[in-house]
């Protein structure tokens, strides 16, 4: 049986004979689980639709806040 830090350290090695994930890292445990900037994860009707009013406010079209929110399925437009 291997210790943690050899297996570890193996990963780490593995990682560096592989070219560049999208985000930079070489290994994907490096990447954060949630996705970067606001989730629309775990929000009720009200909130989602408060953030769609707040997207469209900044400038987003329909079709960019749809895509964002993933929301269709939620709430009807």
């Amino acid at each position: 049986m291997t210790s943690t830090p050899r297996e570890l350290r193996r990963r780490h090695l593995t990682a560096l004979r592989t070219p560049p994930l999208a985000c930079g890292h070489r290994d994907p445990i490096r990447c954060a689980v949630a996705p970067h900037g606001h989730s629309s994860y775990g929000l009720t009707v009200r909130e989602l639709l408060a953030e769609r009013s707040r997207l469209l406010t900044a400038g987003w079209t329909p079709g960019e806040v749809d895509a964002r929110l993933n929301a269709r399925e939620v709430i009807a437009v």
